[in-house]
């Protein structure tokens, strides 16, 4: 998935899901702004090989190849990688683009430095992401709580966490940062989401 909740996707047939989430991208333009949790919290994060889940176009991707990451990102879209790709190649960023479906995709263990889950809500996937980074590294986590519903997009309880709910899917791991409430926007829109940074525990 991308820059936006996948609610909506899930009831229909892969070919069916794929044919509309590319529709979506294509009209989505460049690559937005990131959260703004990841711009703060980005100096906490250890430099290595970062895995930007539902990357989209590739705001995160670009932001962290840009800092000095190396970058895979995974995304549903390959119409989206494909405008990640050219920019990563414009600026000769190193950034890996794959297309694959979250759901299903092995992820290796131990060997990510960060990982970033944005505007991504796959409850059963968090335990794989934790595994999948190396002892100490970190995970950085936001996406939209059950107080966006009543915004109207998006409204599927599947896709939006309870209060608290984030705090306990990381139980496992150090909290760095955690906060839940209203996000604002440069641009003057704001959304509720929860949000952190936690660190996988061992030598």
């Amino acid at each position: 998935m991308s820059e936006a909740n996948r609610s909506g996707l899930e009831r229909r047939g892969p070919a069916e899901k794929r044919g509309e989430w590319e529709a979506r991208q294509r009209a989505s333009g460049p690559p937005c702004a990131p959260e703004p949790s990841v711009l703060e919290w980005l100096d906490l994060v250890p430099r290595g090989l970062a895995l930007d889940l539902a990357a989209g176009t590739g705001r995160h991707s670009l932001l962290l190849a840009r800092a000095g990451f190396k970058v895979v990102a995974i995304d549903y879209a390959e119409v989206a990688l494909r405008t990640l790709q050219s920019i990563a190649r414009a600026e000769g960023l190193s950034i890996w683009p794959l297309a694959a479906d979250l759901s299903d995709f092995p992820l290796p263990p131990g060997r990510f430095d960060a990982i970033l889950n944005t505007n991504f809500l796959d409850r059963a996937l968090t335990p794989r992401l934790i595994e999948a980074l190396r002892p100490g590294g970190a995970l950085l986590f936001d996406t939209f709580l059950i107080d966006q519903a009543a915004t109207g997009h998006p409204n599927n309880p599947d896709f939006l966490l309870r209060h608290y709910e984030l705090r306990e899917m990381l139980s496992g791991m150090d909290l760095v940062r955690y906060r839940e409430g209203i996000a604002v926007y440069a641009e003057g829109q704001s959304a509720w989401r929860a949000a952190a940074l936690a660190i996988r525990r061992g030598a």
